[in-house]
């Protein structure tokens, strides 16, 4: 279903970097990070949003960041979608 071509090492880099910015940055700049690596790698806002409910639990029992990373994983999967039907 996806096909992704091979990341440079700046784009594993940034990906990298973006896993490990819940443990050194607060959830709002984590979040604007893991946007932008799921442009790359979509899943990776799904994986971001499990981690930051992790860290973050507030204990209402509503899973807040891993929602918003099943619909920004979506969103991006269906922006490269068009994106991809747009330039074929």
């Amino acid at each position: 279903m996806f096909r992704y071509a091979p990341f440079s090492f700046s784009i594993l880099f940034f990906i990298v970097f973006a896993v490990l910015a819940p443990f050194f940055f607060p959830w709002s700049v984590s979040v604007f990070l893991g946007i932008i690596a799921a442009y790359f790698f979509p899943p990776i806002a799904l994986l971001i949003g499990g981690l930051l409910e992790v860290l973050y639990y507030p204990g209402s029992g509503v899973p807040f960041f891993l929602f918003g990373g099943v619909a920004v994983t979506l969103g991006i999967i269906a922006v490269q979608q068009f994106i991809k039907t747009r330039i074929m």
